[in-house]
């Protein structure tokens, strides 16, 4: 149910940051997805191949190693897409933000209790704003999908190239390795990006479901605060819209950056 809150003074409420343990605990789960599949093609698929046609490719690039790699990769993707199924990756997603939206709602709602006067429970009993907080979720599932999805491609199109080119199987594994590590670099950022976005999400359209429009972006206040983020600080700005920086030629929210640390605060309306 929308409201507009008004206060009959200048009022300003700090909109909840989010939750680092979850980030953490997201991020983590996701590199270990990457190192699972990494080490899953590998032995199955790479080392699956047997000693006879590994050997015919590594003297002589003969034989239809390609054809049995192919076919081999096929079958470990169809135990990964079992193992890291849409439906556990649904239900992990829907763990690690339902947590999230729990803290950002308590959060949000007791601040307005304490500077407002109106009840938390209230607020949290008619806000009616599941279908908007459910849209949020989907969308971070499939990022993770994505994830999934992009990384066992990559294996297998790079193993074949490596053949294609006339590499070595150490080399193909070589390669295989490192692109894990950069694989679990962007696990990482997935994670973090996802939850902060939508922590910050999530806060826009509460507040803009109570009628609050508009904001005030805070840094950190630290020596890590890109010069970007840093232009912003203090500034007011239109929660429909985000606030322009020139420094990097962005519209933004707090939190909506890769690594953004920022917050904001919440202007209420005063009354007339």
């Amino acid at each position: 149910m929308k409201r507009t809150l008004k206060s009959n003074k200048p009022t300003n409420i700090k909109a909840p940051l989010p939750l680092k343990s979850v980030e953490n605990t997201f991020a983590r789960t996701l590199k270990q997805m990457i190192d699972q599949m990494h080490t899953r093609f590998i032995n199955q698929a790479i080392e699956g191949m047997n000693k006879g046609t590994i050997d015919k490719f590594e003297d002589s690039q003969i034989g239809n190693y390609a054809k049995i790699f192919l076919n081999l990769a096929k079958k470990v993707g169809r135990k990964i897409l079992r193992q890291f199924s849409d439906d556990r990756i649904e239900r992990m997603v829907e763990d690690m933000t339902g947590t999230v939206n729990k803290r950002n709602q308590d959060l949000l709602y007791k601040a307005i209790e304490d500077k407002i006067g109106i009840s938390s429970k209230e607020l949290i009993s008619t806000e009616g704003l599941t279908p908007s907080i459910n849209a949020l979720i989907l969308e971070t599932q499939q990022w993770v999908k994505k994830l999934r999805d992009d990384t066992l491609e990559y294996f297998t199109n790079t193993t074949l190239r490596g053949m294609a080119e006339g590499k070595s199987m150490s080399e193909i594994r070589k390669i295989m390795s490192d692109e894990a590590g950069k694989r679990k670099s962007n696990a990482d950022m997935v994670a973090r990006t996802q939850i902060g976005t939508f922590n910050s999400l999530t806060t826009k359209i509460r507040a803009q479901n109570l009628g609050i429009t508009k904001a005030i972006w805070v840094t950190s206040g630290d020596n890590r605060v890109r010069k970007s983020h840093d232009d912003r600080n203090g500034k007011e700005f239109n929660l429909s819209e985000g606030l322009y920086s020139s420094v990097d030629g962005k519209t933004l929210l707090p939190q909506l950056d890769y690594r953004c640390r920022c917050g904001y605060l919440l202007i209420i309306p005063e009354e007339e």
